[in-house]
């Protein structure tokens, strides 16, 4: 009996050391399958796209805006520098002419949070590039440095030992984006050298965050289109409604993504195939919104070339390793959108079928088809509170797209 007690002792022990190695090397594997090259971990739920990258289908890293009212200085001001890091959009530090710089104090930022920023800075002029369609360009910096500085914090910024690590000439974008290594240093500066304007207009005038960017740059959009998307996506309160990364924010607190308003007056599919690897070159960021087509259907573009150009879009964006976001043509009451416009939304279709990594955007023509009050007298573009509502369209849909809210 005693040995028979004995055996049943050692068998109990025996199973138990071979099932706790087999769970050892279980997780072990499940590890080694998780790991990425580089130490990424790959995020299930993800979509193949070309090239072996992965689309992830929920942005899953929490980007801060590091500079919100940290301690901001100026060389001078029409408006504080104060303004340009508040929690309202509908402000901006403007100068007084150029040179002229705009400097904040991280040093009660946690050294890791700010060792690698992504900087942005907004010009809340409507056209992304008003070069391309001759208009006037208002309080836009041309040329500038990015600098950093060791300095202690707490006080004025120091007045020597700036290092430029960026540095910028003859630009015409409103909105520019700069991913950073900032370790080390306690202040970064703006140094605005030379300003792209017009009469009366030949301040610095913008609003500058800076992100936590440690874990890349993931949660960061560009809204290319025409002038609806210039009208609709930039920050300062439009019809009501506050910028597309706020709306996103106040529903995922841990979220505020950086974003630009790619949108160009007059723009078509042609011009959008036309620029956007150049226009892609300057964009850190993952996800690009392409919303063309009003002008297309306004002039009944062939629905092959609109699907060309899309593809060519399309492609071009894949190849920069970013994920394009795509929303349906908005309806409007002018004749050849209406008799026009549903040809190409059907090739935005087409598009969605041969490119299903794509994320569908906004369903703009059932939207404002069902609320015709947003349509202004010009039977093209929105009310003012129309702008506002595609603005929301797009926070909504991205929620659930994007942020699986």
């Amino acid at each position: 009996m005693k040995k028979a007690q004995a055996f049943l002792v050692l068998l109990i022990l025996v199973v138990g050391i071979l099932l706790i190695a087999f769970l050892a090397l279980t997780q072990q594997h499940i590890r080694q399958k998780a790991q990425l090259p580089g130490g990424q971990t790959r995020i299930s739920g993800g979509t193949q796209l070309p090239g072996g990258q992965t689309q992830i289908s929920r942005v899953g890293t929490t980007r801060s805006v590091i500079s919100r009212n940290a301690p901001a200085f100026a060389s001078s001001g029409y408006y504080p520098a104060s303004y340009a890091n508040d929690d309202s959009y509908d402000t901006s530090w403007r100068s007084q002419g150029s040179p002229a710089w705009l400097a904040y104090d991280l040093s009660n930022v946690p050294a890791p949070q700010r060792s690698k920023v992504l900087l942005v800075w907004y010009n809340e002029t409507d056209n992304f590039d008003h070069t391309i369609i001759g208009f006037n360009a208002y309080n836009m910096p041309q040329d500038y440095t990015i600098d950093v500085n060791p300095a202690p914090g707490g006080s004025n910024p120091p007045s020597k030992e700036w290092v430029t690590l960026i540095s910028v000439k003859a630009n015409h974008y409103h909105s520019r984006e700069h991913v950073i290594d900032m370790s080390g240093n306690n202040w970064i500066r703006m140094n605005v050298t030379a300003v792209d304007g017009s009469v009366e207009n030949y301040d610095a005038n913008i609003n500058m965050d800076i992100y936590n960017a440690s874990y890349g740059t993931t949660d960061d959009w560009i809204f290319f289109g025409d002038s609806i998307t210039a009208g609709a996506m930039g920050h300062s309160t439009v019809g009501g409604v506050k910028a597309f990364a706020q709306l996103i924010n106040t529903q995922m607190p841990s979220n505020f993504p950086a974003q630009e308003s790619g949108g160009i007056g007059y723009l078509t599919s042609v011009e959008g195939a036309k620029y956007i690897n150049t226009w892609l070159e300057l964009f850190p960021g993952k996800y690009v919104a392409l919303s063309y087509g009003t002008n297309d259907a306004n002039s009944c573009t062939s629905g092959v070339i609109f699907y060309n150009n899309y593809v060519t879009m399309v492609q071009a964006v894949f190849n920069a390793g970013k994920i394009p976001v795509i929303p349906h043509i908005p309806w409007a009451r002018a004749a050849n959108i209406q008799n026009c416009g549903p040809t190409l939304n059907a090739k935005i279709d087409e598009l969605y079928k041969a490119f299903p990594q794509i994320i569908k955007g906004p369903d703009f023509w059932t939207f404002y088809k069902n609320n015709q009050k947003f349509i202004s007298n010009d039977n093209i573009h929105p009310t003012d509170l129309g702008f506002g509502a595609y603005r929301q369209q797009w926070a909504n849909a991205m929620l659930t797209e994007v942020y699986k809210r």
